[in-house]
């Protein structure tokens, strides 16, 4: 499989959306709605390159959708939105994506090891009204990071000032509890800014050239 795969992004967990949108500006973030505010259940915190932080309320889904994704094989999908929600405020999953628009390469490779996921064709429309699309594959294996492709339009800003001069990411570090890092080793080739700790899970995100924690913000 030639690689493409690279970190994507990281997953916080808030009661309130709108209280922890406030408080991250009021920080020095510029954050930015997934949809319109009154219907939005997760804010992005872009930067011009690298890793981007979304801060996750719940999934928004109906509860008809939700015994449909039962009904229909996706109990792996289901149970790894629990493993979310059962962090009620904090950091609660990690992703990789793909540099291209799909994820063949991706679905090949995990039929290979023999390993189930569940594949899904995603669109949203951002804040703006921009109509998005991606493509996700969610393992079977619920401690394992999830995979997207690239956005269809691109929605990263090309330029980016918080006002608080944070500009990327420089880490994230993950429990190896439970994480099966020989399939991760074999599909995340380039592994800067992945640093592999004891524990189980996302355990905190480091910033470029500042100590600023998002987990001490909100």
């Amino acid at each position: 499989m030639k690689n493409n795969i690279q970190l994507s992004h990281v997953l916080y967990r808030v009661q309130d959306l709108h209280i922890a949108v406030k408080k991250l500006q009021d920080a020095g973030f510029i954050v930015e709605y997934g949809a319109y505010p009154d219907k939005a259940y997760n804010a992005l915190i872009w930067f011009e390159k690298g890793i981007f932080i979304e801060i996750y309320h719940n999934s928004g889904l109906p509860v008809y959708i939700k015994w449909m994704m039962k009904v229909f094989g996706y109990q792996s999908v289901l149970e790894r939105m629990r493993q979310w929600e059962d962090i009620e405020e904090g950091w609660c999953e990690w992703s990789l994506e793909s540099a291209l628009e799909n994820l063949n390469s991706e679905k090949q490779f995990f039929e290979s090891e023999n390993t189930g996921f569940r594949f899904h064709k995603a669109k949203r429309k951002d804040g703006d009204g921009n109509k998005l699309k991606w493509e996700l594959l969610m393992p079977d294996d619920i401690d394992f990071p999830f995979l997207m492709s690239a956005y269809i339009p691109n929605p990263r800003p090309k330029e980016i000032n918080h006002p608080n001069g944070i500009v990327g990411v420089k880490n994230i570090k993950v429990g190896t509890d439970r994480l099966n890092t020989q399939v991760l080793n074999r599909l995340l080739t380039n592994q800067e800014g992945l640093e592999l700790i004891q524990g189980k899970g996302l355990q905190t995100v480091e910033f470029i050239n500042s100590d600023l924690k998002i987990e001490n913000i909100l």
